[in-house]
C-alpha cells in the first residue's frame, strides 16, 4: 500500500511539472502581434508623409506651367487682333476709303454690292416671282425691301438697264401691296402699282412697275452686311 501512495504521488507531481511546463511558451504570443501592429502604423505614417510632399512638388513644378499657359493665352489674343487688323486694312480700307484700322466696317459677300447696312445682289439670268424668292432664301437672304425714298434712289440708279423683281406684290382679297415682311407699301415711298386680272408682283427698272408674277425677269437680293 505505501508503494502505491509513492507512485500516486510521483504521478501527480509529474503531470503537474508537465503542465507548468507548457503554460509560459504560449504567452509571448500577444507581445509578438502588438509590435506588428505598431510597425504597420508606422509604416502608413511615413507612406501619408511621403504622398503629401509628393504633392507639394508636383504643385510647384506646376506653377511655372501654368504661368506660361497664361503667357501662351496672351500671345494668341494679340495674333488674333493682329489678324483682325490686317483684315480690316486689307478689305475695309480698299472698299470704303477707311483711314482707321481699329474702327469696324459693312463687308459683302463676293459679287454683292455694299449700300449702307444692306447687301445686294442683281440677278444675271430670270425667274418668275416665286422662283426669284426662292433662290433668295436658299444664299440667306430675300427679295429687296426697300424701305425709304435714298434707298430707292439708289436701286433706281442700278437697275436702268433691266427689271428686277423685288418683294412686294398684292394681295387680291385686300386689294393691297404687301412687302414679303408682312408690311403695307407706304405710298408716300412710290404710288402703288396699277394691275389688271391674275396674280401681280412689283418690278423695278428706275422707277417701280406691276407684272404677272409668273413673268420671267432678273431679280434683287437682299441681306445684312456683316460688321468686321
Amino acid at each position: 500500500m505505501a508503494e502505491d501512495i509513492l507512485y500516486a504521488d510521483i504521478k501527480f507531481t509529474s503531470q503537474t511539472g508537465s503542465s507548468s511546463l507548457h503554460s509560459p511558451s504560449q504567452q509571448p504570443a500577444a507581445p509578438q502581434h502588438s509590435r506588428w501592429i505598431q510597425i504597420a502604423l508606422w509604416a502608413a505614417c511615413i507612406g501619408n508623409v511621403i504622398l503629401v510632399i509628393a504633392v507639394i512638388v508636383l504643385a510647384l513644378q506646376l506653377e511655372p506651367e501654368k504661368e506660361k499657359i497664361l503667357l501662351n493665352h496672351g500671345g494668341c489674343n494679340a495674333s488674333i487682333d493682329k489678324f483682325w487688323g490686317s483684315l480690316r486694312h486689307s478689305i475695309c480700307n480698299q472698299n470704303q476709303n477707311r483711314s482707321s484700322d481699329n474702327s469696324p466696317c459693312k463687308v459683302c459677300p463676293v459679287q454683292w454690292q455694299l449700300h449702307r447696312d444692306k447687301c445686294y445682289s442683281l440677278s444675271d439670268y430670270v425667274k418668275t416671282w416665286d422662283e426669284s424668292q426662292h433662290d433668295c432664301s436658299t444664299r440667306d437672304s430675300q427679295l429687296l425691301v426697300i424701305q425709304d425714298k435714298e434707298e430707292l434712289d439708289f436701286i433706281e440708279s442700278i437697275t436702268k438697264n433691266s427689271k428686277y423683281w423685288i418683294g412686294l406684290s398684292v394681295l387680291k382679297s385686300k386689294k393691297k401691296w404687301i412687302w414679303i415682311t408682312g408690311s403695307q407699301l407706304d405710298q408716300s415711298l412710290f404710288p402703288e402699282p396699277d394691275y389688271g386680272e391674275g396674280n401681280y408682283c412689283a418690278a423695278i427698272k428706275e422707277s417701280v412697275s406691276s407684272e404677272p408674277c409668273n413673268r420671267e425677269i432678273q431679280w434683287i437680293c437682299q441681306k445684312d452686311s456683316l460688321l468686321l
